[in-house]
């Protein structure tokens, strides 16, 4: 019995209303992830995160709920401050439960010192179990009782070589990213820490992360502890569930791609996670174009593949989109989101898909006032697809665009920039674009398609009467931030637009070609077909936006992360000095904002800078008369409306709600 998400209907009439359309509501959403069901069933252990704007932390806390839902969520404790990896994704938690169901373990961050805690579901409390002078990484229960754990390098001596190399100097090698800080440049474990390039593009790791691992072993008992031997060892790192013979014939059946190279079934529908469930059957979880995911079964003795759900978003284990949902002998527990609905947990019965909320910290938002719809136009002999959120309220709306992934909940777009929501409800239509694939690498031929693809969508929305094609902003982060910029530069179809990533320029080529940065010089062979600045003055005058400054008719507003701000002398300068633009730069941020202090500026100045453009729109709060001085100064007139269209687009929301 295939069940599809029919609790939405019930679940969004039962629940309170909430607005959640001010940027600091949308910042202060909370998210799931270590979702750790207990070997028996009966429990199911989680990681709430939650930003706080307050404490400028995202504060973690572990609850327990009763996998029936009979018993309200528990909180059983707190875990610190989140920490998050070189791109900005947050860490997940990491749990796990003793055989007998009697006993769970997680890592917590207490006192700057990374432990394990224990607790039972019966005492509903954690307490310390194992806190060394080293970081504990990982852990896995043996079979026997045992914890097997692994630790690095000891704090102190974390500290000491950041110390010592800034007291020697650093030598420049393939790891070293001249743009970063490198003395306690980065945000690791709640404190500024030192950091290095770790291998494919710009992934980072912290200063001692190659050094050797050690892993032990504990008994609960609490005996001297002992070096783990290499069965133990292998616990640490499950094996990837592998795909026989039938299961690839049955999913090629349903016309699910497997492998990565580009999708051409009529959906797009690709593999997307799998987890073994405790009886030897899969559970499998698809994600076609217009990311909405869809859950299976594979038996591999009955040769079986089910459709158990289908959802309109996404079912994942966390806020990483890349994680699945846990396991138990009878039910899978996920963090369910849509366009419209946000980030909660369920169970799905194995049996039949049946569902049930077991937590939802995040109220749905109030519906009346905006309206969230999937869309799609047609590209060429394409179909474009996305999510339009708009107030209910007739007439031609201004229009914001952000292009590349729509995943879940509507709040940012990719990488949480943009406040769509709360932009729709100041009266701005907002959409957020799913990038079409193009088999090609040429970046003028992807970049050209993202045109395209915002041009369709432009004059379909303007056919049906929905927008003003006269009043249309844009912004994007990486890729989506290279097509904002591209169709600034070849288009006169936006009045503003912003931007959070580096884009290419000779700056940043020099940044990075250095000694042993083969992999860097390759990747812009392979990808941009370029290669260093004055090999090809044609092409770096095609592709650099910094080199174009003159065709762009729109102002741009750059927040940036410092690294990737420095990386970018020459755009930022050039749109400053000719009055089309202002930069931003955020400290300690990773390629994306992850900080909710950073976020909420993020979002509220992106939320004033569309408004004052597409609407002609200031806000009255005095302390922000700078920041209107200065774009009073920049590129054209801001569109001056009438004062009921204004108050009109005041109505929905409060610009002075924070």
């Amino acid at each position: 019995m295939v069940r599809r998400l029919a609790w939405a209907a019930a679940f969004l009439a039962a629940a309170p209303a909430s607005g959640q359309t001010s940027p600091r509501e949308i910042v202060e959403m909370t998210d799931f992830s270590a979702l750790t069901p207990s070997p028996d069933g009966r429990w199911l252990l989680y990681r709430r995160e939650r930003p706080s704007t307050i404490t400028g932390r995202i504060d973690l806390a572990w609850y327990l709920v009763r996998s029936d839902g009979s018993e309200a969520p528990v909180r059983i404790g707190d875990s610190g401050a989140a920490g998050w990896d070189g791109t900005g994704t947050v860490e997940p938690g990491e749990a796990g439960w003793a055989a007998d169901s009697r006993r769970f373990y997680l890592i917590a961050r207490v006192d700057g010192a990374a432990g394990l805690w224990t607790g039972t579901p019966e005492g509903r409390t954690l307490a310390p179990f194992l806190t060394l002078d080293s970081d504990i990484e990982r852990f896995a229960l043996g079979v026997d009782g045992t914890v097997i754990y692994e630790i690095g390098p000891s704090r102190a001596e974390i500290d000491r070589a950041e110390n010592d190399e800034r007291d020697s100097g650093i030598l420049v090698d393939a790891r070293v990213d001249l743009a970063q800080s490198l003395y306690r440049g980065a945000m690791i474990a709640g404190r500024p820490a030192s950091q290095r390039l770790s291998g494919y593009w710009f992934d980072r790791e912290p200063l001692l992360a190659g050094r050797e691992r050690r892993v032990m072993v504990r008994s609960t008992a609490g005996t001297a502890d002992r070096p783990a031997n290499v069965e133990e060892a292998k616990r640490l790192t499950p094996a990837e569930p592998s795909l026989s013979a039938d299961l690839r014939s049955a999913l090629t059946a349903r016309s699910i791609c497997i492998d990565e190279e580009p999708c051409r079934a009529p959906e797009g529908e690709r593999l997307w996670t799998k987890v073994v469930i405790g009886d030897g059957r899969l559970a499998l979880t698809t994600r076609d174009r217009r990311i909405r995911q869809r859950l299976f079964l594979w038996d591999a003795g009955a040769g079986d593949l089910r459709l158990l759900t289908s959802s309109e978003g996404v079912l994942t284990g966390g806020h990483d989109e890349r994680t699945s949902c846990a396991v138990s002998i009878d039910a899978l527990f996920c963090v369910a989101e849509s366009a419209a609905i946000p980030p909660h947990l369920i169970r799905i019965a194995l049996a039949d898909g049946a569902q049930q909320i077991l937590d939802r910290p995040n109220h749905p938002p109030d519906q009346p006032p905006l309206l969230t719809e999937a869309i799609d136009w047609q590209v060429g002999g394409s179909r474009a697809s996305g999510w339009l959120v708009r107030p209910r309220f007739p007439g031609r709306l201004p229009l914001f665009v952000t292009y590349y992934r729509c995943v879940g909940y509507m709040r940012g777009g990719l990488g949480d920039e943009w406040p769509l929501r709360a932009l729709a409800a100041s009266g701005i239509a907002t959409l957020c674009i799913n990038s079409l694939p193009h088999p090609g690498t040429a970046p003028e031929a992807r970049y050209a398609l993202g045109l395209d693809v915002v041009r369709a969508a432009i004059a379909d929305l303007d056919r049906r009467g929905m927008i003003d094609a006269s009043r249309v902003g844009m912004g994007g982060l990486s890729f989506g931030s290279e097509v904002t910029m591209w169709t600034a530069i070849h288009s006169n179809l936006l009045r503003a637009a912003s931007i959070s990533s580096i884009q290419l320029e000779p700056a940043y080529y020099w940044y990075n070609a250095g000694a042993g940065r083969d992999m860097f010089r390759d990747n812009l062979r392979h990808y941009w077909n370029i290669g260093p600045p004055g090999s090809d003055p044609a092409r770096w005058r095609l592709l650099s936006p910094a080199l174009n400054v003159a065709k762009i008719g729109a102002p741009i507003l750059l927040q940036m992360p410092e690294m990737e701000a420095r990386q970018s002398p020459e755009l930022i300068a050039r749109l400053t000095a000719a009055h089309m633009g202002e930069a931003h730069v955020f400290p300690f941020a990773s390629h994306l904002k992850t900080e909710p202090r950073q976020k909420l500026a993020v979002y509220q100045r992106n939320l004033d800078w569309f408004r004052y453009w597409l609407q002609g729109y200031v806000d009255p709060d005095p302390e922000k008369s700078a920041q209107y001085a200065r774009w009073a100064k920049l590129g054209t007139e801001p569109l001056v409306q009438g004062s009921d269209a204004i108050q009109r687009s005041r109505s929905t929301n409060s610009s002075k709600r924070k």
